[in-house]
């Protein structure tokens, strides 16, 4: 679809906005990440699985649980499998 020069402007602008933004997302989840594994490694060092600090309480404990494994399941049971595909169709927004 051909926009006009004004359109194309204004996407262009908001475009760029969108990739910066998603850059500074990136950056900030990237900073959070740092500072939690900086308490994580605190918390490991110091033997403690809760500390409270100021009115916060941090958790970090080990938690098992079980998930199934589709992968080995579709390997040992491929027909089965088969039967139990379901197709779906959604929409992708991207921006090269």
């Amino acid at each position: 679809m051909r926009l006009s020069k004004k359109k194309e402007k204004e996407f262009a602008v908001k475009i760029r906005q969108i990739k910066e933004l998603e850059q500074q997302k990136k950056q900030i989840e990237e900073s959070i990440n740092d500072i939690k594994d900086e308490i994580k490694a605190f918390m490991d060092k110091n033997k403690t699985s809760e500390l409270v600090v100021d009115v916060f309480t941090v958790h970090w404990s080990e938690s098992t649980s079980e998930r199934f494994d589709s992968k080995a399941f579709k390997n040992d049971n491929e027909e089965l499998y088969a039967e139990y595909l379901k197709e779906t169709t959604t929409k992708r927004f991207s921006i090269t």
